[in-house]
């Protein structure tokens, strides 16, 4: 049983590093627009608009949160490497762009950015 219990914590883990690798290229993709939409990059804007900030956003999003908490019960069940991967988790979860833009909104919502 512990063998079957620790196979499914490596798949998991894979799994989410994969899905924490996709989410920061959604979000390096996204910032890169935002710092650059003031030259032509068409390219880049049609790209998100297609593809990426449609269902690739979504599922990947809903995916980290799902098995980032699916890590961390499992984290908290094992009894090695507890506090590094709750951290992994933590960071997989803060490192999607929903998450972000939480951060972001409420950073400027403190500096009364928005009126």
């Amino acid at each position: 049983m512990k063998k079957n219990n620790k196979n499914i914590e490596h798949i998991i883990r894979n799994i989410l590093i994969a899905l924490t690798i996709i989410s920061l290229a959604i979000t390096t993709l996204n910032f890169t627009y935002l710092v650059y939409q003031d030259r032509n990059i068409e390219i880049i804007n049609n790209f998100l608009i297609t593809y990426v900030n449609g269902p690739v956003y979504i599922i990947d999003n809903i995916l980290v949160f799902i098995f980032s908490i699916i890590y961390i019960i499992l984290a908290i069940k094992s009894k090695n490497e507890r506090i590094l991967k709750i951290f992994f988790s933590l960071f997989a979860i803060f490192t999607t762009i929903t998450s972000l833009t939480l951060i972001i909104n409420v950073i400027a919502d403190i500096f009364h950015i928005f009126t």
